[in-house]
Order: C-alpha cells, then structure tokens, then sequence
C-alpha cells in the first residue's frame, strides 16, 4: 500500500524479493548522501540538508491547495527561514509540515542523515501539477532558488 493505494507489484514479495529492491533502489541513494555528507563535513564546510519531493494534487478525495511545502521536525534553523522566504511570495500557498509532516514515524533521510550530523535539514515539496513538464520543473526551480538559497545561509551563519 501507498497511501491507501495498493501497489499491484508489491503484492506477495518474499523477504529476498524485498531486500533485493532494496538494495537496488534505497541503499545505493542512502550510502551516497552518507558519503557526500562524510565528505563535506569532513573537509570542514558548513553544510545542510534539504531534501526535495513532489505530492499529488489529490489525496483521498481532498484537493490540496498548497503549492510547496516545508517538512521539518524540531530542527527549525533551515524550515523557518526558508518559510518566511516562501511566504514573502504572496501568491503562494506554502505548507508548514504539510501536505505531509516530517514528525511522521516513517521520515526516513532527515533522520538518518542530518540529524545524527547535528545539520540544519528540511524538506520540500512541490505539487505535482505544478512541475509536470521539464519547463514547469526548471521554472519553479528558478522560483524556489532564491527563497533556499537565503535559508540555507541564514541556517549556516
């Protein structure tokens, strides 16, 4: 199940089948962000974590209004400016821990790559109709550019 969704391949996986996806798709990204981040610090930069997804237009029947979100735990170095940034844009609809929250239990990235680093970290989300298109995608990057690259600053001072 995803979101209340049934997966149709993931339907009677055995343990190996399981593993054997894991070790294809989720480890070799988690071992890569370890090792960047082990590389960084260790040469002594300052250094943060922000973590980027998309989320559906429609959930279980609600339309969610937001256009970007800011996922944060307790951490609020790089999520609270970085929702001020995003707010100074009037005519967005900007999300503090929505639509998804990363106080979730199953927050994987956060936890277990700034966190135990002691980084500033956060996630975006960016609603998916709204970057259906290479061009749309490049667009709101250009948007969301500024808006980061003053968060992460003011996390790292």
């Amino acid at each position: 199940m995803s979101d209340g969704t049934p997966v149709p391949a993931n339907r009677n996986l055995t343990q190996q089948d399981i593993d054997r996806r894991a070790e294809a798709c989720f480890w070799p990204y988690h071992r890569e962000v370890d090792r960047r981040l082990d590389r960084m610090t260790a040469e002594g930069g300052a250094a943060a974590l922000l973590v980027a997804h998309s989320f559906t237009p429609e959930m279980a029947g609600f339309k969610r209004p937001w256009h970007v979100g800011v996922l944060w735990n307790d951490d609020a170095r790089l999520p609270e400016p970085l929702l001020a940034e995003l707010r100074r844009d009037a005519s967005l609809m900007v999300g503090d821990n929505e639509p998804y929250s990363a106080r979730a239990s199953y927050e994987y990235t956060l936890n277990a790559h700034a966190r135990p680093r002691k980084l500033p970290h956060c996630s975006i989300e960016i609603r998916q109709d709204l970057i259906a298109t290479p061009d749309e995608a490049r667009a709101w990057a250009r948007r969301l550019a500024p808006a980061i690259r003053t968060a992460v600053s003011a996390a790292l001072s």
